[in-house]
C-alpha cells in the first residue's frame, strides 16, 4: 500500500516530489496547499473505496500517517 501511495503522490505532483519519504509532511515537504491536499484525499478515497472522515484529515500530516490509516481501514 505504501508503494501505491508513493506512486500516486509522484504522479499527483507531476514528478516534482522525487525524494518522497514516509516522514515527508504533505504540505511542507511536498508543497501541497489545502486545495491540493483535499483533491489528493478524494483520489485516495476513490482508489481505495473508503471515506476518510473530516475529523481524521487533520491527523494525516505525513505520508506515514496516511499509509497507517489506509492499512487500518482498507479491506484487501
Amino acid at each position: 500500500m505504501r508503494e501505491e501511495l508513493m506512486q500516486m503522490l509522484t504522479e499527483y505532483t507531476g514528478g516534482k516530489a522525487r525524494d518522497i519519504q514516509p516522514d515527508c509532511v504533505l504540505t511542507a515537504d511536498l508543497g501541497l496547499n489545502s486545495v491540493e491536499l483535499l483533491d489528493l484525499v478524494c483520489l485516495i478515497e476513490e482508489k481505495y473505496d473508503i471515506v476518510i472522515p473530516d475529523r481524521v484529515l487533520q491527523t494525516l500530516v505525513t505520508i506515514k500517517d496516511v499509509v497507517e490509516y489506509l492499512e487500518a481501514h482498507v479491506k484487501r
